[in-house]
């Protein structure tokens, strides 16, 4: 199975679609960060609909110097 494939399938977590939902509509500023890179996050949340559209900002490990757990990602 191709990661394409297998993303596309990944279902989210329990209420993740409902809170990232409720913060959008209350106006939490939201933010993602993941030791993926920034492609990959693209292509892994692509298939939520709307979750794209609720980050006012996404990075990912190869747009920082370091990845989580350091601090950088914050900056």
């Amino acid at each position: 199975m191709s990661l394409a494939t297998w993303w596309a399938n990944a279902k989210a977590l329990l209420d993740a679609n409902r809170l990232i939902k409720h913060l959008r509509k209350n106006g939490v500023p939201m933010a993602l960060a993941s030791n993926s890179c920034h492609d990959y996050i693209e292509a892994k949340i692509s298939h939520h609909k709307g979750w794209k559209e609720s980050f006012s900002v996404i990075l990912g490990s190869d747009q920082v110097k370091s990845g989580k757990p350091y601090p950088y990602l914050k900056n």
